[in-house]
């Protein structure tokens, strides 16, 4: 199946838009990969810098991310748009802050925002391969992750001012979107203060003349970050906060609103020992959340959801021994995860463990299309323990002659375990199941990747990575039976959900000259018991809505992606990006919502300090679609923006206009489960302003 084909033509000077914005200078570092640079990389990674996270219009991750190559947005209206790469989200695709979990519920449902906001981001990275071991076992599709340097890893030069920031501003005249941000950094060599705050709201858009009701947005988040910093390391401690409004659309109009929000502590420490002979750094990472969030119906609180959340991982990395580098490390997390769902309204989280039960099953759970629907909370009460341990190697190596081949190999293997622990005293004896059905879950999944690069030449380098990865299926998809208000549908439980298996290879070929730089990606995924979500082709008995249960089957994804930047002379530069993945289950038929073919074409110029760029991304129809999914028409969007650069000694202001769906076309996300009731906004005036001190 098609998912996107983006043929981006840019035209300026190579070298600041490269290092804005795509992945194929050495020059640029990847924070999460333990600071390899792009070049040694096997493996595709897009990196956003400060400047280009700026300069886009996108309100979220999704957005932000949906215009590279293999990335497309599971947008959920504006509030909500979460990553998916090459075809695979949710659990497939982790969500990290400076390589911590965002610890929320985004993988459990399209319409529950992530929690990790790039308005106070310096880098936005994704990354696959085995550099993912790193962070988590399950992410077989990647990771996302938010470089915000709240906390400080060095101190602040003198050179460089003991104080420094930025303050920005945005206004879109389509949703009468405002935007106001604000961080700065303030302290000496040895002790670093870091505070940011933003505030973004919008109200309903329009599309293609109509006014999308139950559009408009709300979010604000801030924090404090304390760091000491030293010749042998650091130490720092943050704590953060984001909270989220939004409505939800829908083919009533109703008023419906989810309204996540989350507090944040982390501590973080690295000591690097000067005179060690094996060791180079120890570093350490806690996070504790605390996240909650409801969902509304005309202003009655119908859903809650609370999660706690504690993220502990401990990672040396040893200095090169035989030629090695590499890092071993720990990983532990504990969750609790406590739900409400009362059409009557929720108070709070439901307690019947007052109330006698004799360990079977409710009187009222009905059976309906050979499933059992309860109609109280969706699911039990949930503590899901992850540990995992992980080791990560790397090594050049070289041909045996001066005129032989040089590259890198690197080397991953990772096990966890996963333990699910069920309490149903949130759940009505009458719609319980029985005893059995609560008894504790494990699961010991087991990871093995390798990665070499082979540079043909000084322009030339190639990649190939092999994994075998292994998911452990998440608590919600196994035991979450009830329905679900804010997406109108109902989703059924299944227990018997086992571990997903996955066999990758990726083949990477990249050229990198004065004028250009080339990447051809192909990359094949062979899964064995692949989790999805399957829309069934009934009605749930109680409110008539769609019924998905996840199912599990043996799939596979194909795919390529392709990139070039040209630069024409100094002022001009052409870029086209390209890719595409097909993705289907082995015994016939589509997997669902995955993105149709895509061609961007855009013109960059610029001069002295002006900058301009015109673009027009032409989507095609959708029409391989899973059972009971329906297609989606093509389209063709046509934006332009124009920026201006002031700078006054060490001071920059940055001035930026854009005008996006000039044609003010009628546009669907096919990714989207709401692409009936939100299309995308139509022709919208975007101004923007940033000051740099």
């Amino acid at each position: 199946m098609l998912k996107k084909i983006s043929v981006a033509i840019t035209l300026v000077n190579i070298a600041p838009l490269l290092h804005a914005h795509t992945t194929e200078l050495d020059t640029v570092v990847v924070s999460s990969a333990g600071q390899d640079a792009i070049a040694d990389v096997a493996q595709p990674v897009t990196v956003l810098d400060r400047d280009a996270i700026g300069k886009n219009s996108g309100d979220t991750l999704g957005t932000l991310l949906d215009n590279q190559p293999g990335i497309a947005n599971a947008s959920f209206g504006p509030g909500v748009g979460r990553p998916v790469l090459r075809g695979m989200g949710g659990s497939r695709v982790k969500i990290l802050i400076d390589g911590m979990d965002s610890n929320d519920v985004s993988a459990m449902s399209s319409d529950h925002a992530p929690m990790a906001d790039a308005s106070a981001s310096d880098q936005l990275e994704v990354i696959q391969g085995p550099a993912t071991l790193l962070y988590g076992g399950g992410a077989i599709g990647g990771v996302v992750n938010l470089i915000d340097r709240r906390i400080h890893e060095q101190g602040l030069s003198s050179a460089d001012g003991n104080i420094r920031g930025e303050i920005a501003g945005s206004y879109r005249s389509n949703d009468n979107a405002r935007n106001i941000q604000a961080r700065t950094d303030m302290g000496n060599e040895h002790w670093v203060l870091h505070l940011d705050g933003f505030s973004r709201s919008s109200d309903n858009y329009e599309s293609d003349g109509d006014e999308i009701e139950n559009t408009d947005t709300d979010s604000s988040g801030g924090s404090v970050a304390l760091s000491r910093t030293g010749m042998q390391g650091f130490v720092g401690a943050a704590v953060s906060t984001l909270s989220y409004d939004y409505g939800v659309p829908n083919e009533d109009n109703e008023d419906n609103r989810v309204r996540p929000e989350q507090t944040r502590y982390d501590l973080k420490g690295a000591w690097q020992p000067l005179n060690s002979s094996w060791l180079e750094e120890w570093r350490t990472e806690l996070s504790y959340t605390d996240y909650e969030h409801d969902e509304t119906d005309e202003g009655l609180v119908v859903g809650l959801f609370n999660k706690e959340t504690t993220n502990l991982q401990t990672r040396l990395r040893h200095q090169m021994f035989a030629g090695w580098q590499g890092s071993i490390g720990l990983q532990a997390s504990v969750q609790n995860l406590q739900l409400c769902h009362d059409h009557g309204g929720c108070s709070g989280i439901p307690d019947y463990s007052n109330l006698p039960w004799d360990g079977s099953a409710g009187a009222n759970l009905l059976n309906a299309n050979g499933y059992n629907f309860a109609h109280s909370t969706p699911m039990p009460e949930t503590d899901t323990t992850d540990i995992g341990i992980y080791w990560v190697e790397k090594r050049r190596w070289a041909g045996e002659d001066q005129n032989g081949l040089n590259g890198t190999l690197e080397l991953g293997a990772r096990v966890d375990q996963r333990t699910i622990e069920l309490d149903p005293k949130r759940v009505n004896p009458a719609h319980r199941q029985e005893q059995g059905y609560y008894d504790d879950t494990r699961f010991t999944p087991l990871t093995l990747s390798a990665a070499t690069t082979i540079e043909l030449s000084d322009t030339q380098l190639i990649g190939i990575s092999l994994a075998r990865a292994e998911r452990a299926p998440d608590a919600e998809e196994m035991f979450w039976n009830g329905d679900h208000h804010a997406t109108f549908s109902f989703q059924l439980d299944n227990p018997d959900l086992d571990k997903e298996t996955a066999y990758t290879l990726d083949l990477n070929w990249r050229y990198t000259s004065q004028q250009n730089a080339v990447r051809v990606a192909l990359y094949h995924y062979e899964y064995q018991d692949y989790i999805y979500n399957d829309l069934k082709g009934f009605a749930d008995p109680y409110h008539g809505n769609m019924v998905y249960r996840h199912e599990q089957g043996d799939a596979r994804f194909t795919g390529g992606e392709f990139s070039w930047q040209h630069s024409l002379n100094l002022n001009w530069h052409l870029d086209i990006n390209a890719d595409y993945v097909q993705a289907s289950l082995n015994d016939g038929g589509n997997l669902p919502r995955i993105a149709p073919a895509s061609v961007l074409i855009a013109l960059n110029w610029q001069k002295n300090l002006w900058q301009a760029r015109v673009e027009s991304e032409l989507v095609a129809e959708q029409s391989e679609t899973a059972d009971n999914e329906s297609s989606t028409d093509g389209y063709t969007l046509l934006n332009a923006s124009v920026s201006r650069d002031i700078r006054i000694q060490d001071q920059e202001l940055n001035l930026r206009a854009a005008i996006h769906n000039i044609a003010d076309e009628e546009a669907r996300n096919h990714v989207s489960y709401l692409k009936e009731y939100a299309p995308l906004p139509g022709r919208s005036v975007n101004l923007g302003a940033r000051w740099r001190f």
